[in-house]
C-alpha cells in the first residue's frame, strides 16, 4: 500500500481529469444500441458519463457542425434507453466513417441503469419475439449453405480429434494437416462463392440483410473463432478489422494455432484474404519496375499511404544491389505497424550502403486523408501506392484522395490504387458477414471514375490472381 505522499498524479493531457470511457461492444454485447444524432442514425462507438462517440454509415455526410446543439437518443428494440440533448464537440473522420464527438448537456448517462435496461429489454424481445416470423427473414437457402458450412468444419473436427486420440508424431501431424488441406479448401470454396451469390442481392433489403448477418455471427462465425486469422478480424483487438497483425498472418502464411484443427481453421480464414498477399507481390514488382525505369540523375522517391507493416517494402530491400538509389516514406495511423515495417528494414538499409532510405510517418487517419499537407515537405514521388485505404471510402472522398495523391507525383510518375473487387467470387461474405469487417467493393467501372478529370497519360485496371482487388494504375504525363 502506498502512503499518500508517494500517489502520483496524471501528467501532459492526462492532467485534465476525463470521465472514463467505455467501448459500446464491451458495455453492450449482444448488439449495439440505435443511436440517433439529430434524427440521423448513426453506430455508438463508445460512452461516458457525459458524452459519446459516433460513426456515420456510408455515403453520410449529413451531420451538424461542431458547437450545435443537437438531439440524441439511444435506444433498442423500439425502447427509449436515453433521450436528450447533446453538443458536437468534435467531427473526424476514419476508415469506417465519419465520426462525431458529442458532450451531453442537459442530463448525464447513467451507465449501469442504462446498461441495466438495455439487457432487460433485449430478454423481453427474446421472450416476445415470434421466432418463426423473425427467421422468416432469412431465406431457406441462405441457412442450408450456413449448415453446410458448419457441417464442414464439425466433421473435420472429429476427424482430426480422433486421429489426435492416437498421440500421432510430428510427421504424421503434418501429413495429416496437408491431406485435410487438401479436400476442404475446394468444399470451402464452393460453400463460400455460393453464399457470396446469395447475400448480395440483399445489399437492397436492409432488413434482410441484417437477419442473415446476425444468423451468420450466431451460427457461422464461433465456429471459425479457433482460427488466429478469423479470431483476430472478428474480435478487432486495435479497434478495426486490418490490423497489422491480421496482414502478417496473410503474408507469414504459417501454421498457427494450438491444435491442428485450429490451424486448419486458421487455414481456411487465410484462403479468403490471399488476395491481400497477392496484391503486395503486384506492388513489390511496380516498385522494381520504377526504380529500373527511372533516370539516373537522383535517387526515386516512393511513398505508401496507409502502409500497414510494408511487407512489399521489406522484400524489395533484400534484393542482393539496388539499381538505383531509392527513398521510401511509409505513412500510417498504427504505430506497431510502423514499427514492425522500420524493425525489418533496418538492416538492410544499413547493408546497401547508402543506397536506401526508410522514412516513417505516424499519422491520425483524418491526416492521411489530407495529402496535401502530409506531402508537402516530401520531394515529387515517383510512385505513390494506397491498395488498402480506400476500401473504407465513398466516392466523393476517395476520389479527391486520389486527385490529392496525383498532385504529389513527379513528371511521369505512377500511382497506384487499389480496391477489393465487386466479383462473386471475392471476399464479401467472408469478410461482412463472418468476420464483421465492412469495406466498399468498387468494379473496375467505378474504379476508373475515381481517376476522371485528372488529366493522366494513362489509366489502366488490372485484376490480381486470386480475382478479388482491382488494381488501379494512374500515370501523369
Amino acid at each position: 500500500m502506498k502512503h499518500y505522499e508517494e500517489l502520483t498524479g496524471g501528467s501532459g493531457r492526462r492532467i485534465y481529469y476525463r470521465a472514463e470511457r467505455f467501448k459500446a461492444r464491451d458495455l453492450f454485447k449482444r448488439a449495439l444500441p440505435d443511436l440517433a444524432i439529430d434524427n440521423i442514425d448513426y453506430a455508438l462507438q463508445d460512452i461516458s458519463l457525459n458524452g459519446l462517440a459516433a460513426l456515420a454509415g456510408r455515403g453520410t455526410n449529413d451531420y451538424s457542425d461542431v458547437g450545435v446543439r443537437v438531439p440524441v437518443q439511444l435506444g433498442v428494440n423500439g425502447t427509449v434507453l436515453h433521450e436528450g440533448v447533446g453538443e458536437i464537440s468534435r467531427i473526424e473522420p476514419t476508415p469506417f466513417g465519419t465520426k462525431l464527438g458529442v458532450r451531453l448537456t442537459d442530463r448525464c448517462f447513467n451507465i449501469p441503469q442504462l446498461v441495466a435496461k438495455y439487457q432487460e429489454t433485449l430478454i423481453r424481445a427474446d421472450l416476445d419475439r415470434d421466432l418463426a416470423q423473425a427467421d422468416g427473414l432469412v431465406a431457406p437457402e441462405y441457412r442450408a449453405v450456413c449448415a453446410d458450412v458448419v457441417h464442414l468444419l464439425r466433421t473435420y473436427k472429429a476427424i482430426v480429434e480422433r486421429f489426435m486420440a492416437a498421440h500421432p508424431d510430428p510427421a504424421a501431424m503434418d501429413e495429416m494437416y496437408a491431406l485435410c488441406e487438401k479436400r476442404m479448401l475446394p468444399r470451402w470454396r464452393k460453400l463460400w462463392y455460393r453464399a457470396n451469390e446469395l447475400v448480395r442481392p440483399l445489399l437492397d433489403e436492409p432488413a434482410a440483410f441484417a437477419a442473415a448477418k446476425r444468423y451468420t455471427e450466431l451460427v457461422v462465425t464461433p465456429e471459425f473463432l479457433p482460427g488466429a486469422f478469423i479470431k483476430r478480424a472478428y474480435e478487432k483487438p486495435l479497434g478495426y478489422p486490418g490490423d497489422f497483425q491480421v496482414m502478417q498472418y496473410v503474408y507469414d502464411w504459417q501454421r498457427e494455432g494450438r491444435t491442428l484443427y485450429d490451424q486448419l481453421v486458421h487455414r481456411i480464414g487465410l484462403d479468403s484474404a490471399e488476395c491481400v498477399a497477392s496484391r503486395m507481390v503486384m506492388v513489390r514488382q511496380a516498385i522494381a519496375a520504377v526504380v529500373t525505369a527511372a533516370p539516373d540523375d537522383g535517387p526515386v522517391h516512393i511513398a505508401s499511404l496507409g502502409c500497414g507493416p510494408a511487407k512489399e517494402v521489406v522484400d524489395y530491400l533484400q534484393l542482393r544491389t539496388l539499381p538505383k538509389s531509392v527513398r521510401f516514406t511509409l505513412i500510417d495511423q498504427d504505430h506497431a505497424a510502423l514499427s514492425l515495417a522500420y524493425e525489418r528494414t533496418y538492416a538492410e538499409v544499413l547493408r546497401l550502403g547508402g543506397r536506401a532510405t526508410v522514412n516513417c510517418l505516424h499519422t491520425s487517419f483524418s491526416q492521411l486523408l489530407k495529402a496535401g499537407e502530409l506531402f508537402h515537405k516530401l520531394p515529387a514521388q515517383n510512385l505513390i501506392y494506397s491498395v488498402g485505404l480506400i476500401d473504407y471510402l465513398v466516392a466523393k472522398r476517395a476520389k479527391s484522395l486520389v486527385a490529392a495523391l496525383y498532385e504529389q507525383l513527379a513528371p511521369g510518375g505512377t500511382l497506384i490504387v487499389g480496391n477489393m473487387f465487386d466479383t462473386l467470387k471475392g471476399t464479401f461474405w467472408t469478410m461482412e458477414f463472418i468476420c464483421d469487417w465492412n469495406i466498399i467493393y468498387r468494379s473496375e467501372a467505378e474504379m476508373r471514375a475515381l481517376a476522371e478529370d485528372l488529366g493522366a497519360a494513362e489509366v489502366t485496371t488490372e485484376i490480381d490472381p486470386t480475382g478479388c482487388v482491382c488494381m488501379m494504375r494512374i500515370r501523369k504525363p
